[in-house]
């Protein structure tokens, strides 16, 4: 990924975040993670680009608040397939929940 992705995908977290209202910071990997993300609460997330030879764009590992280290998701990434494969794990990670789904409906008169 060049560096201006990187830059994008991480101002894109950084939004999610907010949106999210979680508070922490967003920041550069260090090889083979190309972002972390640590929570203000302990938090921590590990976003990987996945090889070529693989099926999947992304690994995401974390360690969630008060979790020691060395737990199975920080150990046994989950692969993603997706943006938003990457963004659902990503909030796992967080222990944000979901929230309801909007649905659009046509108005009946």
């Amino acid at each position: 990924m060049s560096a201006a992705g990187g830059d994008r995908l991480r101002a894109f977290l950084a939004e999610s975040l907010a949106l999210w209202q979680v508070g922490g910071k967003v920041l550069a990997g260090v090889a083979p993670v190309l972002i972390e993300i640590r929570a203000d609460d302990g938090a921590r997330v590990w976003i990987e680009r996945a090889g070529d030879d693989t099926p999947f764009k992304w690994f995401v590992r974390w360690r969630r608040a008060g979790d020691a280290p060395g737990g199975v998701r920080e150990l046994r990434p989950r692969a993603c397939g997706s943006l938003v494969g990457m963004l659902a794990a990503a909030r796992e990670g967080l222990g944000v929940e979901r929230g309801s789904a909007v649905r659009v409906v046509a108005a009946l008169e």
